[in-house]
């Protein structure tokens, strides 16, 4: 029997195009453009598969998984964004997303996504940051990140951890890759999301 599956997403081109892709294997059942839709979606016909937006209008992708696994526990939700944010990654597989997966995804690797989704996270996914939060950050790149959010400077750091200026910079990069953090304010915004400034 082939799987059911739900698309939520505020696009409707976009809907268009997924269901296109995946619709020669699998059962489309309902199209949702907000979580609220989505939600009633889930309750209505318990897909099998559904694949949610992370920004549509409403509630934010992270309650709208939460409701959905608790109103339909058999539906394996796949997260598919724009976004590489692997905070939020992790915020959403928390949650009870099954994956977190790019938009930039062929039709072909769409298709077996959706066949091999599972209710729960998928970990084994090598893109998917670790399993142990505290074991984002080395002991001393989280040392460099509390005294980043005190406001200290490189210099000021590199000081009273008497390294070189140079390594507080390269620990301050591999933060902010590990994290997918942009700026000071966002590496310091997101570690606070993962209670590693403690």
């Amino acid at each position: 029997m082939s799987r059911t599956v739900i698309l939520a997403d505020d696009h409707l081109l976009f809907r268009q195009g997924v269901r296109s892709l995946i619709e020669t294997e699998f059962d489309v059942v309902g199209e949702a453009s907000t979580g609220d839709e989505a939600l009633e979606l889930a309750q209505n016909y318990d897909a099998d598969v559904l694949l949610l937006d992370v920004e549509m209008p409403g509630p934010t992708a992270e309650q709208n998984i939460t409701r959905i696994r608790r109103a339909a526990p058999a539906t394996a939700i796949v997260v598919l964004t724009m976004h590489t944010d692997a905070v939020l990654e992790r915020q959403l597989l928390r949650a009870g997303a099954s994956q977190f997966i790019s938009k930039t995804i062929d039709g072909v690797s769409l298709q077996k996504v959706v066949a091999d989704a599972q209710v729960g996270p998928t970990i084994a996914a090598p893109h998917l940051i670790p399993a142990s939060d505290e074991h984002i950050l080395t002991s001393r790149e989280r040392e460099v990140l509390r005294m980043i959010a005190q406001a200290y400077t490189n210099r000021d750091i590199s000081q009273r951890l008497s390294i070189a200026e140079g390594t507080v910079k390269r620990h301050t990069t591999n933060i902010y890759a590990k994290l997918g953090a942009t700026s000071r304010i966002d590496a310091v915004r997101k570690a606070a999301r993962l209670n590693l400034l403690s």
